[in-house]
């Protein structure tokens, strides 16, 4: 085996093994996207659920203070203020929710990208192994006589 064959194969091994890894790379990067994703959809659950029961928690203090003041509190200022805190407590649950939906949302963003990035380096890297293939076998065929440009053809144009 000529020193030009080895080369030429650890080219073509080098291009395949730089696609794989790529390939492989991205794949990996993909997938922990997803599941950051997911996870940032829980957090954002988590944290809605924590303010819910800050806001009963909220609630029945408040509702504590007006009955000890003597205040009904199914009517007036005590219903009002509950309403008030019911409010703010349900948007911003809401909130942290659609917080962490447009966070997953971002995240998947990046695994497409990286799925597609994974796509493109396994083609690309099957074209450079081809590539490296070629060339050796292109050399290979000039010095074993094949066509030359610079030599007037046989039966060719005048």
């Amino acid at each position: 085996m000529s020193w030009a064959a080895v080369a030429a194969v650890a080219a073509a091994a080098g291009a395949a093994i730089a696609g794989y890894s790529s390939y492989q790379g991205n794949k990996t990067a993909a997938k922990q996207a997803e599941a950051d994703a997911e996870a940032q959809v829980q957090q954002g659950r988590l944290e809605a659920e924590r303010i819910r029961k800050e806001k009963e928690k909220t609630q029945s203090a408040a509702r504590a203070a007006a009955a000890e003041n003597g205040l009904d509190v199914n009517e007036g200022v005590a219903l009002v203020i509950n309403d008030d805190i019911e409010r703010r407590g349900t948007y911003d649950e809401e909130v942290a929710k659609l917080m962490g939906y447009n966070a997953s949302q971002q995240l998947k963003g990046a695994a497409s990208v990286h799925r597609s990035n994974a796509n493109a380096s396994a083609a690309a890297g099957v074209a450079n192994t081809v590539s490296a293939i070629g060339s050796y076998q292109s050399k290979q065929s000039a010095k074993s006589g094949g066509y030359k440009a610079n030599q007037p053809q046989k039966n060719g144009w005048k």
